[in-house]
Protein backbone atom coordinates (compact mmCIF):
# COMPACT_ATOMS: atom_id res chain seq x y z
CA UNK A 1 0.00 0.00 0.00
CA UNK A 2 1.10 3.08 -0.53
CA UNK A 3 -1.35 5.15 1.78
CA UNK A 4 0.06 5.97 4.85
CA UNK A 5 -1.78 4.07 7.34
CA UNK A 6 -2.14 4.84 11.11
CA UNK A 7 -3.00 1.68 13.67
CA UNK A 8 -4.55 3.34 17.38
CA UNK A 9 -4.22 -0.01 19.72
CA UNK A 10 -6.82 1.66 22.49
CA UNK A 11 -6.49 -1.95 24.87
CA UNK A 12 -4.94 -0.47 28.46
CA UNK A 13 -2.79 -3.63 28.72
CA UNK A 14 -1.80 -5.30 25.07
CA UNK A 15 0.73 -7.14 26.51
CA UNK A 16 -2.40 -9.24 28.48
CA UNK A 17 -4.25 -9.61 25.76
CA UNK A 18 -4.42 -12.43 23.87
CA UNK A 19 -6.59 -11.29 20.61
CA UNK A 20 -5.67 -8.03 20.43
CA UNK A 21 -1.86 -8.53 20.35
CA UNK A 22 -2.14 -11.20 17.39
CA UNK A 23 -4.11 -8.61 15.62
CA UNK A 24 -1.89 -6.29 16.17
CA UNK A 25 0.93 -8.54 15.11
CA UNK A 26 -1.39 -10.01 11.82
CA UNK A 27 -1.82 -6.16 10.85
CA UNK A 28 2.35 -5.20 11.04
CA UNK A 29 2.94 -8.29 8.87
CA UNK A 30 0.45 -7.44 6.30
CA UNK A 31 1.19 -4.08 6.58
CA UNK A 32 4.17 -3.51 7.45
CA UNK A 33 4.17 0.37 6.18
CA UNK A 34 1.24 0.88 8.73
CA UNK A 35 2.42 3.00 11.68
CA UNK A 36 1.34 1.27 15.22
CA UNK A 37 0.97 3.48 18.71
CA UNK A 38 0.41 1.58 21.51
CA UNK A 39 -1.69 4.30 23.72
CA UNK A 40 -0.97 2.17 27.27
CA UNK A 41 2.85 3.17 25.76
CA UNK A 42 2.39 6.53 24.83
CA UNK A 43 1.05 7.85 28.22
CA UNK A 44 3.07 9.69 30.86
CA UNK A 45 1.37 10.66 34.38
CA UNK A 46 -2.14 9.79 32.76
CA UNK A 47 -1.33 12.60 29.91
CA UNK A 48 -0.56 11.97 26.30
CA UNK A 49 2.22 14.06 24.04
CA UNK A 50 -0.86 15.63 22.16
CA UNK A 51 1.49 17.27 19.57
CA UNK A 52 2.51 14.14 18.70
CA UNK A 53 -0.45 12.44 18.45
CA UNK A 54 -2.05 15.25 15.98
CA UNK A 55 1.60 15.14 14.16
CA UNK A 56 0.75 11.61 13.91
CA UNK A 57 -3.01 11.81 12.43
CA UNK A 58 -1.94 14.60 10.34
CA UNK A 59 0.49 12.43 8.15
CA UNK A 60 -1.89 9.04 7.72
CA UNK A 61 -4.35 8.94 5.19
CA UNK A 62 -6.57 6.34 7.01
CA UNK A 63 -6.81 5.73 10.49
CA UNK A 64 -7.89 2.24 12.18
CA UNK A 65 -8.69 2.36 15.85
CA UNK A 66 -8.62 -0.88 17.25
CA UNK A 67 -9.91 -1.54 21.04
CA UNK A 68 -11.72 -3.76 23.25
CA UNK A 69 -15.64 -3.49 23.26
CA UNK A 70 -15.73 -2.20 27.54
CA UNK A 71 -19.10 -1.79 28.29
CA UNK A 72 -20.11 -0.91 24.75
CA UNK A 73 -17.67 1.82 24.17
CA UNK A 74 -13.65 2.68 23.82
CA UNK A 75 -11.60 2.03 26.99
CA UNK A 76 -10.89 4.83 29.35
CA UNK A 77 -7.94 5.53 28.04
CA UNK A 78 -9.03 5.44 24.27
CA UNK A 79 -11.70 7.98 25.64
CA UNK A 80 -9.12 9.92 27.22
CA UNK A 81 -6.88 9.67 24.05
CA UNK A 82 -9.99 10.96 21.79
CA UNK A 83 -11.01 13.68 24.48
CA UNK A 84 -7.07 15.39 24.38
CA UNK A 85 -6.46 14.94 21.32
CA UNK A 86 -9.47 15.73 19.29
CA UNK A 87 -8.96 19.12 19.77
CA UNK A 88 -11.07 22.16 18.65
CA UNK A 89 -9.41 24.09 16.15
CA UNK A 90 -7.41 20.80 15.23
CA UNK A 91 -10.16 18.02 15.17
CA UNK A 92 -13.46 20.44 15.00
CA UNK A 93 -14.39 23.73 14.58
CA UNK A 94 -14.87 26.11 11.90
CA UNK A 95 -10.84 26.70 10.78
CA UNK A 96 -9.93 22.87 12.09
CA UNK A 97 -9.80 20.81 8.96
CA UNK A 98 -6.53 18.60 9.96
CA UNK A 99 -8.61 15.26 9.85
CA UNK A 100 -10.89 16.20 6.60
CA UNK A 101 -11.05 13.39 3.79
CA UNK A 102 -9.05 10.88 6.67
CA UNK A 103 -10.85 7.39 6.55
CA UNK A 104 -11.10 5.46 9.71
CA UNK A 105 -11.96 1.99 10.30
CA UNK A 106 -13.44 1.02 13.41
CA UNK A 107 -11.62 -2.09 14.80
CA UNK A 108 -13.10 -3.83 18.01
CA UNK A 109 -13.30 -6.92 19.64
CA UNK A 110 -15.86 -8.29 22.54
CA UNK A 111 -16.05 -10.71 24.67
CA UNK A 112 -19.47 -11.58 24.57
CA UNK A 113 -20.74 -13.72 21.55
CA UNK A 114 -22.83 -12.96 18.14
CA UNK A 115 -26.01 -14.06 20.35
CA UNK A 116 -25.54 -12.11 22.72
CA UNK A 117 -25.64 -9.05 20.76
CA UNK A 118 -29.48 -9.52 19.38
CA UNK A 119 -32.49 -8.08 20.14
CA UNK A 120 -34.03 -9.75 23.66
CA UNK A 121 -30.63 -10.85 24.40
CA UNK A 122 -28.38 -10.03 27.54
CA UNK A 123 -26.73 -7.08 25.04
CA UNK A 124 -30.39 -6.42 24.13
CA UNK A 125 -29.27 -4.56 20.36
CA UNK A 126 -26.79 -5.77 17.82
CA UNK A 127 -23.49 -4.43 18.00
CA UNK A 128 -24.20 -2.29 15.00
CA UNK A 129 -26.25 -0.30 17.46
CA UNK A 130 -23.66 0.80 19.72
CA UNK A 131 -21.29 2.80 16.89
CA UNK A 132 -23.26 5.74 16.18
CA UNK A 133 -21.44 7.94 19.05
CA UNK A 134 -17.54 6.93 17.25
CA UNK A 135 -18.89 7.24 13.41
CA UNK A 136 -20.39 10.48 14.74
CA UNK A 137 -17.02 11.48 16.00
CA UNK A 138 -15.31 10.56 13.01
CA UNK A 139 -17.80 12.87 10.75
CA UNK A 140 -17.81 15.40 13.35
CA UNK A 141 -13.81 15.57 12.50
CA UNK A 142 -14.51 15.77 8.66
CA UNK A 143 -13.62 11.88 8.67
CA UNK A 144 -15.29 8.94 6.63
CA UNK A 145 -15.73 5.88 7.77
CA UNK A 146 -14.70 2.38 6.31
CA UNK A 147 -16.32 -0.52 7.04
CA UNK A 148 -16.08 -1.69 10.84
CA UNK A 149 -14.33 -4.94 11.63
CA UNK A 150 -15.46 -6.71 14.55
CA UNK A 151 -14.91 -9.92 16.37
CA UNK A 152 -16.81 -11.60 19.12
CA UNK A 153 -16.36 -14.20 21.62
CA UNK A 154 -12.39 -13.04 21.70
CA UNK A 155 -12.21 -13.09 25.49
CA UNK A 156 -8.93 -15.62 26.46
CA UNK A 157 -9.21 -16.02 30.05
CA UNK A 158 -5.86 -17.23 31.91
CA UNK A 159 -6.88 -20.48 33.71
CA UNK A 160 -10.18 -20.47 32.43
CA UNK A 161 -9.57 -20.84 28.18
CA UNK A 162 -8.46 -24.19 27.44
CA UNK A 163 -5.78 -24.57 24.41
CA UNK A 164 -8.35 -25.16 21.80
CA UNK A 165 -10.33 -22.26 23.06
CA UNK A 166 -7.09 -20.19 23.24
CA UNK A 167 -6.17 -21.54 19.34
CA UNK A 168 -9.80 -20.73 18.29
CA UNK A 169 -8.82 -16.76 19.64
CA UNK A 170 -5.85 -16.92 17.55
CA UNK A 171 -7.04 -17.83 14.61
CA UNK A 172 -10.08 -15.56 14.60
CA UNK A 173 -7.32 -12.69 15.35
CA UNK A 174 -5.93 -13.42 11.99
CA UNK A 175 -9.11 -13.45 10.12
CA UNK A 176 -10.14 -10.00 11.85
CA UNK A 177 -6.87 -8.59 10.78
CA UNK A 178 -7.07 -9.89 7.31
CA UNK A 179 -10.32 -8.11 7.34
CA UNK A 180 -8.90 -5.00 8.44
CA UNK A 181 -5.99 -5.61 5.52
CA UNK A 182 -8.80 -5.99 2.71
CA UNK A 183 -11.20 -3.18 4.01
CA UNK A 184 -7.70 -0.61 2.95
CA UNK A 185 -6.69 -1.76 0.17
CA UNK A 186 -10.05 -1.95 -1.28
CA UNK A 187 -10.14 1.41 -0.43
CA UNK A 188 -6.55 2.37 -1.56
CA UNK A 189 -8.22 0.58 -4.73
CA UNK A 190 -11.11 2.86 -5.02
CA UNK A 191 -9.03 5.94 -4.17
CA UNK A 192 -6.84 5.06 -7.61
CA UNK A 193 -9.62 4.75 -9.87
Amino acid sequence: MSKNILIINGHPAPEKSTAGSEIIRKLSELLPEAQVRHLAHLTSGGSFDVAAEQAALRQADAVVWHFPFYWYSVPALMKKWIDDVLAYGFAYGSSATALHGKQLLLSLTTGAGADDYQQGASMTWPLEAFLPPLLQTAYYCGMKTLKPVWSYSMICIPGVTDAAGRERILADARIHAERIAKELRDWEREEQK
